[in-house]
């Protein structure tokens, strides 16, 4: 498969995840909260799996972002370290997620990691233009709010701004207008 065929097809399954995670925490965010709320209150009840599942596409959509850095090309000296701290850390923060069930202190952690490895790479992807600009605001933007999240209050719809990122960053890898056209201008 070529590199391009590779970069759409991590887009695809980002462009997947990032709408699946919308669903679930839409869902989640949507259901009862508080005391006298019917379970399942503010659950993962029945959204554990498609949960999972949007965490895996979202990685391979980070590993779409991450191939050209492997044969040595995007991002540039300062982009590239940025990025493969970001990159290492959010394939972490997927498998301990993934693994924990996010539940506890080490789903706890895997989320942490997995929003700091998003600004990381959001960062890396706006200082070398790798990225659209809108693309790596929209990445940063999206992690930033995730920060906000609350698991009962309305600030569980701060959640959702994540999924949508991956939506919108997605369709950058997808529709070819992300690293492999677009090429690092900056921060060499």
């Amino acid at each position: 498969m070529s590199t391009s065929g590779l970069i759409r097809g991590s887009g695809l399954a980002a462009l997947l995840g990032g709408a699946l995670w919308v669903v679930v925490f839409a869902i989640y965010a949507l259901r009862a909260s508080g005391p006298g709320a019917e379970p399942p209150y503010r659950s993962f009840e029945g959204l554990g799996v498609p949960g999972r599942l949007s965490l895996l596409l979202i990685a391979l959509g980070f590993m779409g972002l991450d191939w050209p850095t492997w044969r040595g090309e995007g991002y540039g000296r300062l982009g590239r370290g940025l990025g493969r701290v970001g990159f290492g850390l959010a394939l972490l923060g997927v498998f301990v997620i993934v693994g924990s069930g996010a539940s506890g202190a080490v789903g706890i952690i895997g989320v942490v990691a997995l929003m700091v490895a998003s600004l990381l790479v959001g960062a890396a992807a706006l200082l070398t233009s790798v990225l659209p600009r809108w693309g790596a605001i929209v990445l940063i933007v999206g992690s930033l709010t995730f920060f906000l999240f609350d698991t009962e209050t309305a600030r569980a719809w701060c959640a959702v701004p994540y999924g949508v990122a991956w939506i919108a960053l997605g369709y950058l890898q997808w529709a070819g207008r992300g690293v492999e056209l677009q090429g690092p201008t900056r921060a060499r």
